[in-house]
Parts: C-alpha cells; structure tokens; sequence
C-alpha cells in the first residue's frame, strides 16, 4: 500500500518542525540571558528537585554558621571578660598578701579596703556583662543582672548576691551548629565567680573578696582597740588584744590559698570556653568546605557554560530561520507551480 502525503499533513509536518525550532531557540535565549540553564521546573524535573535540596541544605549551613559566628563572639567576649577578672583577682591577692605581713597600720588598712570596694564593684560590673542584650553569666535568666552588690545599714559592702539560674537548674543555652549537634556556650556566674551573699552562702571569688574585706574590717578595729586601750591596761589586756590582731592576720593569710583556687577555677573555665572556640572553628571549617561544595554542585546544575550556549544559540537561530523559510517556501505552493 502507497502512503499519500497530503499537502495538510506535509504543512502540519512543517508547523511542527517550525515550533520546536522556536521553541529551542527561545530556551536557549532564556537561558543566555538568566545564564542559567533551568529557568523552570519544567526544563528538568530531575536536576530541578537536586538544586531546590541543595539550596535547601545550603540554608541550613549558612543557619548553623550564623549560629557559630554568634556563640564564637559570645565566647571571645565571656573569656576576655574572665581574663579581666582573673587579674582583678590578683590584684585583690596581692592586696591581701601585704596586708598579712603585719607591716600596715590603720590607715593603710583602710585604704586597702577601699581598693577592694572598688575592685569589687568592677569585677560584679563586669560579671554582669552583656552579649547581644543577653546577660552572659546568668544561666538562662539573661535578662536580670546576675549579680548585685548588698550594702548593710551603714552603707558599706556586705555580700555579693547571684540572681542566675542555679548550677542544678535549666542554666545551658544551646544552639545547633551541624546536623543534630548543639553547643552549649554559657557558664554560670556560681560556677565560675561564686557568691557571698548577706545569708551566709559563700563561693568562689565573690565569696574570697567578701571575706577579705571582713577580715580587714575585723583587723581595723582590733587595732582601733589596741590604739583605745587605757594607760593603766593591764599586761594581760594588752597580750589579749595583740593575740587577737596576731589572729586577724593569719585569717587573712589563710585566704590566700582560696585566692588560688578561685583563680584557677576561673583559668580552668576560660581553658574550656577555649576548647569550645577551637572546636566551632573546626566545624564551621567543615560547614564552609561543605558549602563551597554544594555551591559548585549547583554551579553546575544550573549554570550555563556560555561559550557552548552562545554556539547552540546561534545554531537553533539558523534553524528556525530555516524551518520558517521552508514553511513559507511550502504555503506558497500550488498545482499551478506545475501546470
């Protein structure tokens, strides 16, 4: 059997191939000016979804690094803040080592003791210190002063109060820095600096200082009472009041060690916060190195090569061109063309 090719079937034919001529033509234009090879879902279903997952996975690296970047700040700000303290602690060390030799009258004394009000007051200024308008050393309790100053009735420095979450309490602040892993960055001001406050709760360096500062009053006015002592003291009163002062001052020389180790408390917390710091630059390493990654993945899902597009451009230009020609070329066409 003979198939007859009408001339309705032959301009059919040349439609067809017309249209998918500006079809491409047209795709590759899109593409040559977005300069990406998908433009919509329908170009590539396949390739479509892998670059919607990786832009997905790509959002959820740049929320983890965010969150690394915050709690690295958050880290650099807690450590330097404790290195400060730490040489407050020092000082207020020195202070008291001096004043344990015996070698300071009353005057020298009182001054001592203002110097501690006032390393006082800046070390409960600093451990109130803030991050992002959170209070850093307050546990979860980020928005109350973690520590106070309390003051007795005469005005004068009697404790030092933590208002934080306690150490067995909800205190962690956690953020996600990987698929499933979260970081705790906080410590609690109990753990690192203590307390002393005004019902007997006494911790750390907080609670070294307090005690310091009790101990120099109690020496003052022993040798306030030595100085009062009348004429006709007997020489018992006057062993008595000199033991005692002898006393005042092997209680502030027993401090010393407490210093120590309040210090070094806070160096061993600062040597932690460290190694949190060394572990998130690891793993924001590996988020960027994963990142740059995906980021090529897609380059190359979705990115044209331009000199190969600019060719096929030109290419389906020419062949639209030349399905269109020939479609004129046919419609013009008639029985008459042969008789």
């Amino acid at each position: 059997m003979i198939n007859r090719v009408t001339s309705t079937s032959l301009s059919s034919n040349l439609v067809f191939n017309m249209q998918k001529s500006y079809a491409d033509y047209a795709k590759l234009t899109e593409q040559l000016s977005t300069g990406k090879k998908i433009n919509s879902i329908l170009d590539d279903p396949i390739q479509s979804v892998n670059i919607i997952n990786s832009n997905r996975e790509l959002n959820r690296i740049e929320g983890w690094t965010s969150n690394i970047q915050s709690l690295t700040n958050e880290l650099n700000q807690s450590t330097d803040t404790i290195d400060y303290l730490i040489d407050k602690s020092q000082r207020a060390k020195d202070l008291a080592t001096i004043a344990a030799n015996g070698t300071y009258n009353k005057d020298d004394l009182n001054n001592v003791v203002t110097e501690i009000d006032l390393i006082i007051e800046s070390m409960v200024d600093m451990a109130n210190t803030k991050h992002n308008g959170n209070y850093i050393y307050g546990g979860t309790n980020t928005k109350t002063p973690p520590y106070t100053i309390q003051y007795d009735n005469n005005g004068e420095i009697a404790g030092i109060k933590y208002n934080g979450t306690p150490e067995d309490g909800a205190w962690e602040r956690k953020l996600e820095i990987s698929e499933g892993v979260f970081q705790t960055v906080n410590v609690t001001g109990i753990e690192a600096f203590g307390e002393s406050d005004i019902n007997g709760n006494s911790s750390g360096i907080m609670g070294d200082l307090i005690d310091l500062r009790n101990n120099l009053k109690d020496t003052i006015g022993k040798l306030e009472e030595q100085e009062n002592l009348p004429e006709n003291a007997t020489q018992a009163e006057k062993d008595k009041i000199a033991s005692e002062i002898d006393a005042c001052y092997e209680s502030i020389n027993g401090l010393l060690d407490n210093f120590d180790k309040s210090i070094n408390n806070m160096a061993g917390i600062n040597s932690r916060l460290g190694s949190i710091t060394n572990k998130l630059e690891m793993t924001d390493e590996a988020l960027n190195n994963t990142e740059l990654n995906l980021k090529g993945e897609v380059s190359d899902m979705q990115n044209i090569d331009l000199t190969q597009a600019v060719s096929d451009w030109f290419t389906s230009q020419y062949a639209y061109q030349a399905s269109m020609q020939v479609f004129q070329v046919s419609n013009s066409m008639s029985l008459l063309n042969y008789i």
